[in-house]
């Protein structure tokens, strides 16, 4: 692997081979935004993703699902049928020139077909083949379906989320797929450097599982070394946690542990804007969180604090608590991230525009800045085969052979060839 030797600015020499479905296609984008060469493959019965919602303008359509549209720019499009003898023979072809292959079949599929690792290897033993499954390729747990709701909660990220005796609480999307494809694009990135050095490709093996067990923190070392089963802190004590406002909810963090160095100035705000009974809340017993925690308490620091709060938009209590050096923070939502003058100053959101839906549509963009290393939005996401032929040339089959795989049922194209 050698980026662009002439510019230096893409990674244009790396070739990947996506087979993803619900889960991989983020991991896929990081290396096409960054100038990677993917190939998205689908099977004739299309990408799962085709079928999330939302649609452009909510109408249900095979090119227009916003989750499609974002996780597949950059790439080409490619529909083969890998279960077909045909199907097959392209894929072996594909694999010689390939980097690295993405997919996220239930374990031991592309072995079932003929196409696993030890086969593909033996035809470019540079390969990277990364594979993505809910709890990894072997142990008690490997055939058990999946779904990101399922690998949450056995990663461990619902009971997490919960505070108290709460029910656990799901975060909202598929935050565990996009861990994975995350880590996906990370371990296919750390092979392909040992590879470049040794020659050397390996299987990575990706378990969604363990993925989302890594969003814990220092949970699980809580409950071995102190057999504490942690949970969100958020509402357990007076001043701590999420509460509402005018416009929405902000988040505080006015204390911490004993010490008063966030207190102090927060209660002082209050003071000073004339919030009743705030001079309260500078008694000495504040400053121990075991009297935080009580029940009175938080009663008593709800008395005076929301009807304060709910006069006052969230931005007013953020920018005037970063004045005052104390922690209060707007609880934004999506449109106040679409506003958001930080990221709008950025030119975080990016627009391409779709000749297939005749509109432009606006993009997340990179969640990082390079001075070398060019992240850009060229090309929409394909629309249903819409480069098939164009690879299968590539891959020097002739107009006849291609018209074959086409009328054959184990390529999708856009037109004959």
């Amino acid at each position: 692997m050698k980026f662009d030797a002439v510019s230096n600015t893409s990674m244009s020499d790396i070739n990947v081979l996506e087979f993803s479905g619900e889960v991989g296609g983020y991991a896929g984008k990081l290396f096409a935004d960054l100038g990677a060469n993917v190939i998205h493959v689908e099977l004739p019965g299309g990408d799962p993703d085709r079928y999330s919602r939302p649609f452009y303008s909510n109408v249900p359509n095979k090119e227009g699902s916003l989750r499609y549209l974002y996780l597949n720019t950059n790439k080409r499009g490619l529909v083969l049928d890998i279960t077909t003898e045909k199907g097959r023979e392209v894929l072996l072809r594909l694999i010689d020139n390939t980097d690295v292959l993405l997919e996220d079949f239930p374990p031991g599929y592309m072995d079932k077909l003929g196409v696993g690792y030890g086969r593909l290897s033996r035809i470019n033993p540079k390969l990277v083949y990364t594979a993505i499954t809910p709890f990894g390729k072997d142990g008690p747990y490997k055939d058990r379906l999946p779904s990101d709701m399922v690998c949450s909660a056995m990663g461990g990220f619902l009971y997490l989320a919960g505070i108290g005796d709460d029910k656990p609480s799901r975060a909202y999307g598929d935050q565990a797929y996009m861990m994975a494809s995350q880590y996906a694009a990370m371990g296919s990135m750390i092979a392909l450097y040992h590879a470049e050095e040794t020659g050397e490709g390996q299987f990575v093996d990706v378990s969604i599982q363990a993925c989302v067990t890594t969003a814990l923190e220092n949970a699980a070392q809580y409950y071995d070394l102190e057999k504490i089963i942690r949970r969100s802190s958020g509402g357990l004590e007076a001043g701590y946690g999420t509460y509402p406002c005018k416009d929405g909810y902000v988040y505080i963090m006015a204390a911490m542990g004993k010490n008063r160095y966030l207190w102090d100035p927060f209660v002082h705000w209050l003071i000073d804007e004339k919030v009743e009974g705030a001079e309260l809340l500078l008694r000495d017993e504040w400053a121990e969180p075991a009297h935080r925690k009580k029940e009175e308490s938080k009663e008593m620091f709800n008395k005076i604090f929301l009807p304060f709060a709910l006069n006052r938009n969230k931005m007013y209590l953020y920018e005037e608590s970063q004045r005052r050096k104390c922690c209060v923070f707007p609880v934004s939502n999506p449109k106040d991230i679409y506003e958001n003058p930080q990221l709008q100053y950025r030119q975080f959101f990016k627009t391409l525009r779709h000749d297939s839906l005749n509109a432009e549509i606006h993009y997340p963009g990179a969640p990082y800045e390079t001075e070398k290393l060019k992240w850009q939005l060229n090309r929409p996401a394909p629309a249903f085969g819409q480069d098939t032929i164009e690879i299968l040339k590539e891959l020097s089959y002739s107009a006849e052979e291609i018209n074959s795989l086409l009328e054959g049922g184990v390529a999708i194209g856009k037109e004959t060839a």
